[in-house]
């Protein structure tokens, strides 16, 4: 009977953010806690453990697990940590272990290592020996760097963007390792394309970027195929492997990996200029809000905790007032002096508060008068996933047609679920900030109009206002006449 291990670590960075995360940000589980923590959710965990638990030869052995919202870099100290806790839960059970399946992001980074999911594979294979299996599964925008590859015989990837295959994708990884332990002998190819991606177009359901992914996945039906994927990578996590990447693996035949990996390749090289975002300058977007007939989204992708940003930022609050809008506005900030304040004074009182700008330099606070309306502890559960959230302490103020949400950490916003918790449904306001680049075409398309507006910050699609310092260059869109060949790498070399 084979034994497959399942291990977890996970998070998605910008390295423009200034805050580190830390150790106390992720949710870890060992043991059966971590089999518990997933049943009935909308995780890959779930997906590979439903795969596993139904064969009845397979045992599974739950080794460790470790995730955090998106957000800065991670205190490599604490990486360390983390590292070694995964490790312990390693060696407790090598003499046990047949192969793992590994759930990761892709788009982790320490303030010290650029390629920490590199390092964690490479030392989990140091515990285990060059044989027994190891298949992770990734989300689209992870940057699959030949280290880590070197150490996989296998990936599965996120298919759609907004995500919601977390169980499929996990299902996939499983199924893979399972026909691996089976006797198939994988080869995996890669293309290393040198473009960066944003915009409506990748929106999988409608946008170019489905259309290069239904590809992939008609290649995966083909014989002696184990898995294909299209990756863009994230664009905040700044380290020399950042790319968009075909990947192909297929069971013992290298020739068709890297002519398959190719073909992706050079389709989606071909529809880069169409995969760019389109922002609408702050003052353009309030003025034409005040003329639209219906609730408007401004997506303020720009300081998405989900992709990495610290959540504070104050400059949309800062243009509605400036320009005197006087619509309804429904606004979600990462403000944890304000929250004390909020909480200190007490439901009904009004207090003289300044919002953003509390953790990234970058934002000026804004000063206001609010009536704390609200107070609460944050804990709620994500609509997109099932699983708990923990914003930290809360707070709602009401300033005048201004209602403010304020945090105490960055949750992912990449749903209603942070509002409804609160009370609030977005529907009934005229004006809502969504930090998530892809929250508003899944949860809000009730709008009558979404607005992606330019703004600062550490996750802003306007690639050309970040200081990338390690990414590989020439790159489309960051530099002029960027050349490219398709060429194929292959894992074992």
């Amino acid at each position: 009977m084979p034994s497959i291990l399942i291990l977890e670590c996970a998070q998605e960075i910008s390295s423009f953010n200034p805050v580190l995360s830390r150790y106390e940000d992720f949710e870890i589980h060992a043991g059966p806690a971590l089999l518990a923590a997933n049943d009935g959710a909308e995780t890959c965990l779930r997906g590979a453990l439903d795969v596993f638990r139904a064969r009845p030869d397979v045992e599974v052995i739950p080794g460790y697990g470790a995730k955090a919202c998106s957000a800065g870099p991670l205190a490599h100290a604490d990486f360390t940590r983390l590292m070694d806790e995964l490790l312990a839960a390693v060696r407790t059970q090598a003499d046990h272990v047949d192969a793992v399946y590994f759930s990761l992001h892709g788009a982790m980074g320490t303030d010290a290592e650029l390629d920490p999911e590199g390092v964690l594979l490479e030392a989990v294979r140091g515990c285990l020996g060059p044989r027994r299996p190891i298949v992770a599964s990734l989300d689209l925008h992870g940057v699959l760097t030949a280290r880590m590859l070197r150490h996989l015989q296998g990936v599965a990837v996120y298919h759609t963007y907004p995500h919601q295959d977390f169980v499929d994708t996990g299902r996939r990884a499983a199924e893979l390792l399972l026909r691996v332990l089976d006797g198939a002998r994988p080869v995996i190819a890669r293309v290393r394309i040198p473009a960066l991606v944003r915009g409506p177009e990748l929106m999988t359901r409608t946008g170019v970027y489905g259309q290069i992914i239904a590809a992939a996945q008609a290649l995966a039906r083909q014989d002696r195929m184990l898995a294909a994927a299209m990756l863009i990578g994230n664009p905040f996590t700044d380290v020399p492997e950042l790319c968009s990447q075909a990947v192909v693996v297929t069971d013992n035949a290298p020739t068709l990996a890297a002519e398959s990996a190719v073909t992706l390749a050079e389709a989606f090289w071909a529809q880069r200029h169409r995969m760019q975002a389109t922002l609408t300058p702050l003052a353009d977007a309030i003025r034409e809000a005040q003329t639209v007939t219906g609730p408007v989204t401004f997506t303020d992708a720009a300081d998405a905790p989900s992709s990495g940003a610290s959540g504070d930022s104050s400059a949309i609050l800062a243009g509605l007032l400036a320009q005197g809008y006087r619509g309804t506005v429904l606004l979600p900030i990462v403000d944890a002096p304000a929250v004390r304040q909020a909480h200190a004074a007490g439901i009904g009182r009004t207090i003289q508060v300044v919002l953003g700008g509390s953790l990234d330099a970058r934002f000026t606070p804004v000063p206001l008068t609010a009536t704390v309306v609200r107070v609460g502890d944050g804990r709620f559960t994500y609509e997109f996933s099932g699983t708990p959230a923990n914003a930290g302490p809360t707070a709602v103020l009401q300033a005048d047609n201004l209602t403010i949400i304020a945090m105490s950490r960055a949750v992912f916003l990449m749903d209603r679920a942070l509002f409804l918790a609160h009370g609030y449904d977005p529907q009934h306001f005229d004006l809502t900030v969504v930090k998530s680049p892809g929250a508003a075409a899944r949860y809000f398309p009730w709008a009558t109009k979404n607005l992606v507006v330019d703004v600062p910050g550490a996750t802003s699609a306007n690639l050309h206002s970040l200081p990338y310092r390690h990414c590989r260059r020439p790159m489309f869109p960051l530099d002029p006449d960027v050349p490219f060949t398709a060429q194929a790498e292959l894992f074992p070399d």
